[in-house]
């Protein structure tokens, strides 16, 4: 009971802590010389992929907000750190009731990057800020991240979009190069490999791990599936071969198969001689 009263005690604590702030001219810490300051809080997560082939497409997020009235929200792209605002490109301003679906199309964020573009696989940072009535403005900039990263609060000042592009088999299968297989070694970049259909419209099939180059033997199939919207892949944990000493080889692994740009980039977990070796970065290209 104690510590639950403590717990309790805490939470009211931050509460009072994250939502107030102190007049500029403020020293002694009186109720009556803090403001009530403002936050987003996340309500649903809609759709974080964003079909960079696409420029309507969009990402999207549900929010609320907690504290003073909201009149408008900034939505930037994070080109560096959270707290480097330097590198904050604004995309822009949205106006704020009750509720709000704050989205980002494609062409937006291809603005507010410019000259640099969207790249398929790479994740970018979308920063919120909130506009007060009176003006005030409130983001991650300024708001401490023990208040942030504190579950309960909900907040929703920072949210990711992962460029992506639909998969079509027809366009991704073929021949490709090894782009880069550095960490695992089996291959060497400029490595032919070749794509066949899997058994349905959105897996593929190749030969992998263990390559011939590593003395592999009994090579079997990675079967790849891929997220026809997304390009998503991922391959389940299953037998490839065997390597010389160390026979049952197996692999799993997530990625992406971007048909659009001829891309594929998995990370794959491989295991070998009885352990485990993640994250193994695998990129083909195309030819």
């Amino acid at each position: 009971m104690i510590k639950n009263i403590f717990s309790i005690l805490a939470i009211v604590v931050l509460l009072s802590a994250g939502l107030y702030s102190c007049k500029k001219d403020a020293i002694n810490g009186d109720k009556k010389d803090l403001i009530q300051g403002s936050y987003l809080t996340l309500k649903k997560n809609i759709n974080g992929n964003l079909d960079f082939s696409n420029q309507a497409a969009t990402v999207s997020m549900a929010a609320g907000s907690y504290g003073s009235p909201v009149k408008t929200i900034n939505i930037y792209a994070a080109t560096g750190g959270a707290t480097d605002s330097a590198t904050w490109k604004l995309i822009k301003s949205v106006p704020y009731a009750d509720s709000v679906i704050l989205s980002v199309s494609t062409a937006e964020l291809s603005k507010a990057l410019a000259p640099k573009t969207i790249q398929p696989g790479n994740q970018y940072v979308l920063q919120n800020e909130v506009v007060t009535t009176d003006g005030r403005k409130f983001s991650a900039l300024n708001t401490p991240t023990n208040f942030t990263s504190f579950p309960a609060y909900n907040f929703g000042f920072s949210w990711m979009a992962t460029a992506v592009c639909p998969f079509s088999q027809a366009s991704s299968i073929g021949n490709y190069t090894v782009v880069s297989d550095a960490q695992w070694a089996d291959f060497s970049a400029g490595d032919p490999i070749t794509v066949t259909a899997g058994a349905d419209a959105n897996t593929i099939n190749f030969l992998a791990y263990p390559s011939p180059a590593a003395g592999g033997t009994n090579r079997q199939l990675w079967i790849v599936k891929v997220d026809p919207a997304t390009g998503a892949a991922t391959m389940a944990n299953q037998y490839i071969g065997d390597y010389p000493g160390a026979p049952n080889a197996k692999s799993a692994a997530t990625g992406f198969v971007f048909s659009c740009t001829g891309v594929i980039t998995l990370s794959v977990d491989v295991t070998y001689g009885g352990s485990v070796y993640a994250a193994q970065k695998f990129v083909l290209k195309h030819n």
